[in-house]
């Protein structure tokens, strides 16, 4: 994506992440609110270097991946990560954002944009969401997004050393 694309609110864009971001990104990705929801890859403390591999590489190397921009400014990202070989028909879509603006109906405004990016390619068919249990405010984003909770994993994953639950939830292709 090389345009950014209006939330619906005054000054809110998605847009592809920049170099220049770096200095936004770290304090975000440095806040526990945001990091006890990420995948446990997600690295806390959240460093400057960190930050700088993430918007120079990791982004581009997950799938498509976008900043939810406050004014040009990220305030937190979105992305989906298509699936490989005989899973090329899912896609995994993610957010996060600034808890200064949780409860905005951002997040999904973001989802939305995805989710329409992913069915544009033709073989994904499944576009779902892995919520860590007790993520509610997540939960509720993937209902506002129209997925249905296909059901948990429990014990389905490890966030800083401890086994925890994942509710996957998913929509489809009409």
């Amino acid at each position: 994506m090389s345009e950014s694309i209006e939330l619906g609110r005054r000054g809110w864009t998605l847009r592809a992440w920049r170099a220049d971001d770096a200095a936004s990104l770290q304090p975000l990705g440095n806040d526990e609110r945001i990091a006890r929801w990420m995948a446990d890859s997600w690295p806390m403390p959240y460093t400057a270097a960190d930050a700088q591999w993430w918007v120079e590489t990791g982004s581009r190397e997950f799938g498509s991946c976008w900043a939810i921009c406050l004014n040009d400014r990220p305030q937190g990202g979105c992305g989906v990560n298509p699936g490989l070989g005989f899973l090329r028909c899912n896609a995994e879509i993610g957010w996060w954002l600034n808890p200064d603006h949780w409860g905005q109906g951002l997040a999904v405004q973001a989802g939305r944009h995805c989710i329409e990016h992913a069915l544009a390619q033709t073989e994904i068919t499944r576009i779902f969401a892995a919520v860590h249990g007790g993520n509610e405010r997540s939960m509720r984003v993937a209902g506002k997004l129209g997925m249905t909770l296909e059901g948990v994993q429990r014990q389905g994953a490890i966030k800083q050393g401890r086994v925890i639950d994942r509710h996957i939830y998913a929509i489809y292709r009409a």
